[in-house]
C-alpha cells in the first residue's frame, strides 16, 4: 500500500486564525476551490506516493535533519494571486527574516534523495495556499482579495509535520504521521 506524503511547517496559532477569519469570509464565492482551515501549511517538500513499509525510514531521517534546527520567524506580507496572469492559487505570502528556512528544504531535500526517493525539487516558495481557482475570478474579487486585512506580525514557525494526503472529490484529508517540534 502507498500514501501519498509530504513534509509542511504548520502556520501558528494567530496565523492560523487569520487566515480562517479570512476564508470565512472568502468561501462563499464560487469559482475557487477553498483549503479547510485546518489543512492550513506551508508545503517543505512534496514526497509523492510512499510505500507504508518505508514510512519509518522516511520519519528518521525527517526527525534527523529537524533535530538541528531553531524555529523559524516569518512573516506574512498580503494575500496574492499567482500566477500575477491568468492567476490559478490564491495564497498568503511569507517573507522569512533569513535563510535558515532555506537551509532546511535544502537538507531534507538531500536526506530523503540520500534514501532513494525523488521528491519534488521545486524552489521553495514561501507561501500558505488559501484556495484554487477553477474560474476566471471576478475583478472586484481579485481586489478585495489582494487589499485583504492579514495578521502581519512575525511570528515563530516551531512544528514540521509529516503527513499522508487523501484526495477526495470535496478536497484533500490530511493524516499526520508525525510531529517534529524545533528547538
Amino acid at each position: 500500500m502507498k500514501y501519498r506524503c509530504f513534509i509542511a511547517l504548520e502556520a501558528p496559532d494567530p496565523v492560523r486564525a487569520s487566515l480562517s477569519a479570512r476564508l470565512n469570509e472568502l468561501k462563499r464565492n464560487p469559482g475557487v476551490n477553498w483549503v479547510k482551515p485546518e489543512n492550513l501549511h506551508l508545503t517543505l517538500l512534496f514526497l509523492g506516493d510512499i510505500d507504508v513499509m518505508e514510512l519509518s525510514e522516511l520519519e528518521g531521517a525527517i526527525a534527523s535533519v529537524c533535530a538541528n534546527f531553531e524555529a523559524f520567524e516569518l512573516q506574512m506580507l498580503g494575500l496574492e494571486l499567482f500566477p500575477a496572469k491568468a492567476p490559478r492559487l490564491i495564497w498568503a505570502d511569507l517573507r522569512s527574516q533569513d535563510d535558515s528556512i532555506f537551509q532546511l528544504h535544502k537538507r531534507l531535500l538531500s536526506a530523503i534523495r540520500g534514501l532513494g526517493y525523488a521528491p519534488d525539487a521545486k524552489p521553495l516558495k514561501l507561501h500558505i495556499t488559501l484556495g484554487r481557482i477553477k474560474s476566471a475570478l471576478p475583478v472586484w474579487l481579485e481586489q478585495s482579495i489582494m487589499q485583504s486585512r492579514i495578521e502581519s506580525g512575525v511570528h515563530a514557525y516551531d512544528r514540521i509535520s509529516f503527513y499522508r494526503s487523501v484526495l477526495k472529490p470535496e478536497g484533500p484529508t490530511y493524516h499526520l504521521i508525525k510531529h517534529y517540534d524545533l528547538n
